[in-house]
């Protein structure tokens, strides 16, 4: 670190925010932010399609608590349409955050998923103050 003319020493880490440490750490807020969102949506599916799925499922649902069988389930998912479209949104959601957040846990983030989000954070520190992930990013 230098010393200016007044004789304090220059912080350079706040004068270059892209330092390698607050990208890191932009990163991972990014991510966070994104993960968040994702399950924001699946809950905001579950709480809305999902109970209208089982309400289109409910005879199906009764005959199946009196006689399961795997070809009732699938008669019951290919005769009501839009119940088995509500069911497979709402589990196919949930499955892909889950085993994206298992993956993430034990083998990090991919390539390809850090080059978006390093690309993302290109595009909030080029936009500046005014792109809406501006502060979550530059929190000191």
């Amino acid at each position: 670190m230098g010393v200016n003319s007044s004789g304090s020493s220059n912080n350079i880490e706040s004068s270059y925010p892209a330092t390698e440490r607050s990208t890191e750490r932009a990163i991972e807020i990014l991510r966070q932010h994104s993960l968040t969102a994702w399950w924001r949506l699946t809950v905001g599916i579950w709480l809305t399609i999902g109970p209208l799925t089982l309400w289109q499922l409910r005879s199906e649902i009764g005959l199946l608590l009196d006689y399961f069988t795997w070809t009732s389930v699938y008669y019951g998912l290919k005769y009501n349409f839009l119940g088995a479209l509500g069911f497979f949104l709402c589990t196919g959601l949930a499955i892909t955050l889950l085993v994206r957040e298992i993956r993430h846990l034990t083998l990090g983030i991919s390539p390809i998923e850090r080059q978006r989000l390093e690309k993302q954070l290109a595009q909030i520190r080029r936009q500046g103050v005014s792109h809406p992930l501006w502060s979550l990013v530059n929190r000191p």
